[in-house]
């Protein structure tokens, strides 16, 4: 199964000055672990619901940039892999979300580890049910 495949929804993003606090409520409203952040429609980083913990507990002002929480060093994968190399890079990384691109590097989605460890069981379920 492709990395594409897991994808069910356009990504969510926020802009690089846009507040921590109005990241935390889009995530919050659209149920999601993480928001890619955009410089002039350029992927430049991505904010998680533990970036946005640490922000609490180290009492960042909330009304600060998402540039100031978000993770720069992106863990990109191309659609086209295979869910088994997203785990594995996952695991490799320590990492629970993947930013997943086209062969152009164009943003595709985000797939969580959640995402992929249900591919992953549905496969195993599938190999064994037969």
């Amino acid at each position: 199964m492709k990395v594409s495949e897991l994808i069910s929804r356009p990504p969510i993003s926020v802009e690089i000055d846009d507040s921590i606090k109005e990241a935390s409520k889009i995530m919050s409203k659209e149920n999601v672990g993480s928001v890619v952040v955009t410089d002039e429609g350029k992927i430049a980083g991505i904010v998680t619901e533990r970036d946005i913990i640490r922000a609490i507990a180290d009492e960042t002002d909330l009304n600060m940039p998402v540039s100031v929480i978000m993770s720069k060093n992106l863990v990109t994968i191309n659609g086209d892999q295979d869910v088994s190399e997203a785990a594995a890079l996952m695991m490799q990384k320590g990492i629970r979300h993947l930013i997943v691109v086209d062969s152009n590097g164009s943003l595709l989605g985000v797939v969580s580890i959640r995402d992929v460890l249900k591919a992953l069981g549905k496969l195993v379920l599938d190999l064994t049910v037969w």
